[in-house]
């Protein structure tokens, strides 16, 4: 029986990246847009986890690939860490809908999304879902990241379901894998229309 639906953040709720903010960073530094595009791969990770902030998750970036006097520029890392906030914050009004009327039809509505601390300062209060979700598990606040097994764990108990209750969606393949080796119904997210069909069968199968 399906209990619960468990949404990721990033290309799910938001509206998909598109590397226009890589561009807009190259004008500010400099440093060729396609360096920062890699910083999610080599250091977003301990951002989301909580255990450095953006500026220095930049800083790293830029050190690392030789690009010092821009990397010692903390006003810069800093206004380079807020853009990188700032282009996650537009979200899709269409998914956000589903999400409600998921929750009003009876389902528990979770989040489960590699989050940093700063986003959730800026945003936190004006995003709907993650403001009705029965339970939300940003990785800042647990210490763990997707797709560690423990943060999965974390969610099932916050919205208190088992892992065949629930269905979940992200965005990134390595993520969603390791939803289903713990029994949670684990789909990529290919846009709103699939995961609806996704759920559909899910439902079918094992009702709810």
């Amino acid at each position: 029986m399906i209990k619960a639906v468990i949404f990721d953040y990033g290309n799910v709720i938001s509206q998909t990246q598109t590397g226009d903010c890589a561009e807009q960073m190259e004008a500010m530094t400099g440093v060729p847009a396609d360096v920062f595009r890699t910083v999610y791969d080599r250091f977003r990770f301990e951002f989301d986890r909580g255990t450095i902030t953006g500026a220095q998750m930049y800083r790293q970036l830029l050190e690392a690939d030789g690009y010092h006097q821009q990397a010692a520029d903390q006003q810069l890392m800093e206004q380079i860490a807020r853009l990188d906030m700032e282009s996650w914050r537009p979200v899709r009004q269409d998914v956000t809908d589903w999400g409600l009327s998921l929750k009003a039809s009876g389902l528990r509505l979770g989040i489960l999304s590699n989050m940093p601390t700063e986003f959730l300062a800026s945003y936190e209060d004006e995003i709907e879902l993650f403001k009705a979700a029965h339970y939300a598990c940003f990785s800042c606040r647990v210490g763990l990241i997707k797709p560690e097994p423990a943060i999965y764990h974390d969610v099932l108990k916050g919205l208190g379901v088992d892992p065949q209750e629930a269905v979940f969606f992200d965005d990134v393949a390595v993520n969603v894998e390791a939803a289903c080796a713990l029994g949670i119904h684990g789909f990529v997210w290919r846009g709103l229309e699939q995961g609806k069909r996704d759920l559909q069968q899910v439902i079918a199968e094992h009702g709810r």
